[in-house]
């Protein structure tokens, strides 16, 4: 097998291609190489300062030495008119709008002045040198070297014209040099490749920083623009925006009123009407008046939920008692409910209070009292609808009961959809467009609540809508609360208040001491809370506490047994909880515990009028405890 003998020739020119090679990916454009051009002329007064002092600093050393000044006032003309040239150059090439597309002819200009400029610094060496001996010559040639590499980094934005001006400047002084001082031309030509390898690397170097700065800076202002306009264009989708909800707005303030006008008209003139007709025409106006009543329902169910897909509804939370709440619906919807045989019951606690939206939280309720009359049947075992709230688990949940046939599965996940009917209204003439359950749940996603289906065939359903309890809202509550101590009973004596929660433990406190009491609190049973209790006797009302206090944390329950063991007697206890009444009494059987008053249990949100209610029976309770406790103890 032969040896791999690499082709000398191919070696070299690749070895010349990867030293030359610029290193950036970026095309040279035409736009790139006027810009080059434009930041190198900066440069330029630098270059033809140095070119000027160099002039002066060359004709001083022959005025020195007395010689022939002829060659010499010729040379220096010369390069006047070249800085001369050069700056005419520079003032047209900037005053040119049109520099990028004449971008061809700017370089050939540039490249002939390089080459200029070389050929007259070239000139310089054998002239100066022949005409000057010793150190002169010495100072010669420091200062065509400086004047070269001063005009270096100007030529170098493009390459062929540093290559001419290197070439042409450094190569005559090179060989002037070599012959005035018999210097051999193998170190001659080695001296000229090491100083042309140099400077030609250097300034395909300095090329590439410039042609890569001149790259990001027309990114960047790429960028800028694109950021501005994207700007403008969002500003203007915003007004657009803003546009259009008010003209949105009017819209719908003008439907509202010019819609239900001819309604509510042809309403009034329908009960005229039923009142002058006689018995055969009566059904049909009754008739008539059952269908613009529908058109009224129908066009208020538009109305809404083409103002919710708009976000035109407006949420304004206040704070009411739920049970209050509820008979008031089923006061409004009972009516109706026996004219097809149902009866409404409401289950609520009555200490139970809301904050929420009550017109929105209406609203949607009533569209469920709708759907509960229109499809439940009145031969059913139990034919009624109910009514519930309660709270569970930091939710206050509202839920219609109804005794209809039920939803099958596929029925559940399309219920919600637009103009969407199930099966029991396709076949049965209760009516309805399918919007009433749509309208459901864009009034949830407004309050922030959730809406729950339950369901077995046959045997009815029930829709839930539950809402979060927020514990510094409920502070809030109670804050305000305080203020109305003229409406509720003062109290004294002592109270231990247990709450985990600083802001409601804070809006508590506030609040019994407003009515006269004094409170004693802590996030668990602390060590000042027993003592005030020991302390307090017969003074003391009791204990208020909330059921959860912690993760793995003792229950309100535990801290009152605690409490009572601290005290060797019995104390009444008022609870304070989301968690369902019929849970805490479970967990109190489970584990045996033994009170001698049952304890109060107040479901949040907590109303104050309750609180208040509370505190005044668990203080006749306690009084009632320490009487039979002394009596036993004498």
């Amino acid at each position: 097998m032969k040896p791999f003998i690499p082709n000398q020739s191919v070696s070299f020119r690749r070895f010349l291609q990867a030293f030359f090679r610029t290193g950036h990916a970026h095309k040279v454009t035409a736009r790139a190489l006027a810009n080059m051009l434009f930041f190198s002329l900066k440069l330029h007064p630098v270059a033809l300062i140095a070119q000027l002092t160099g002039m002066v600093s060359l004709m001083a050393l022959l005025w020195t030495q007395k010689v022939s000044l002829i060659l010499g006032w010729i040379w220096f003309g010369s390069g006047v008119v070249l800085i001369y040239l050069a700056l005419t150059f520079v003032r047209r090439f900037w005053l040119d709008r049109q520099r990028v597309g004449n971008i061809r002819r700017w370089v050939r200009r540039w490249t002939w002045l390089a080459v200029m400029s070389g050929l007259f610094w070239g000139i310089a060496s054998p002239l100066m040198m022949t005409s000057l001996s010793g150190l002169h010559q010495v100072v010669t040639v420091a200062v065509v070297v400086a004047v070269t590499f001063a005009s270096w980094p100007v030529y170098s934005c493009w390459l062929p014209s540093l290559t001419a001006f290197t070439l042409l400047s450094l190569t005559p002084l090179t060989i002037t040099v070599a012959s005035q001082y018999g210097v051999s031309a193998t170190l001659l030509a080695l001296v000229m490749f090491v100083v042309m390898g140099f400077i030609l690397y250097s300034g395909r170097k300095l090329n590439e920083m410039l042609m890569n700065s001149i790259y990001n800076d027309t990114q960047n202002r790429r960028l800028v623009e694109r950021l501005r306009v994207e700007i403008t264009t969002a500003e203007q989708a915003r007004r657009n925006a803003v546009a259009d909800s008010e003209r949105r707005s009017r819209f719908f303030a003008a439907a509202n009123h010019d819609i239900r006008q001819p309604l509510q008209a042809m309403g009034i003139f329908l009960n005229i009407l039923k009142g002058q007709v006689g018995p055969d025409l009566k059904p049909t106006v009754e008739q008539i008046a059952r269908t613009g009543e529908e058109i009224s329902t129908l066009v208020e169910q538009v109305l809404t939920v083409t103002r919710m897909e708009f976000g035109q509804l407006e949420c304004h939370p206040e704070k009411f008692l739920a049970h209050t709440f509820l008979e008031r619906l089923a006061a409004e919807s009972r009516p109706i409910a026996e004219e097809r045989g149902l009866t409404i019951r409401v289950v609520a606690d009555k200490t139970l209070t809301a904050y929420t939206d009550p017109g929105m939280l209406a609203r949607a309720l009533k569209n469920l009292i709708t759907n509960a009359i229109r499809y439940s049947r009145p031969d059913a075992a139990r034919p009624e609808i109910v009514l519930s709230c309660r709270a569970h688990q930091g939710r206050l949940t509202f839920a219609v009961y109804d005794c209809g046939p039920g939803l099958t599965p596929e029925e559940r996940t399309r219920l919600f959809d637009t103009f969407w009917r199930g099966s029991a209204a396709k076949t049965s003439r209760a009516g309805g467009y399918g919007l009433g359950l749509s309208i459901v749940k864009g009034l949830a996603r407004q309050l922030g609540a959730s809406v729950t289906i339950g369901s077995r065939l046959g045997s009815g359903s029930v829709f839930r809508f539950s809402l979060n309890i927020d514990e510094s809202r409920q502070a809030e509550v109670l804050r305000e609360e305080s203020t109305e101590e003229a409406t509720l009973e003062s109290l004294r004596g002592t109270v231990l208040l247990v709450e985990d929660n600083p802001l409601v433990r804070s809006a508590l406190q506030s609040l019994i001491e407003s009515w006269g009491a004094t409170v004693v609190s802590g996030a668990q049973l602390t060590s000042d809370v027993i003592e005030a209790g020991k302390a307090a006797g017969d003074d003391l009302i009791g204990l208020v506490s909330d059921y959860n206090l912690g993760e793995g944390l003792p229950t309100g329950v535990d801290v009152a047994q605690l409490l009572m063991n601290h005290l060797g007697r019995s104390t009444a206890l008022v609870l304070i909880t989301a968690v369902a009444r019929d849970l805490i009494e479970a967990d109190i059987r489970k584990r045996r515990l033994h009170f001698e008053s049952t304890p109060q249990i107040l479901q949040k949100p907590l109303d104050a009028e309750a609180l208040n209610h509370a505190l005044l029976i668990a203080r006749r309770r306690s009084h009632r405890l320490y009487n039979l406790t002394k009596e036993g103890g004498e």
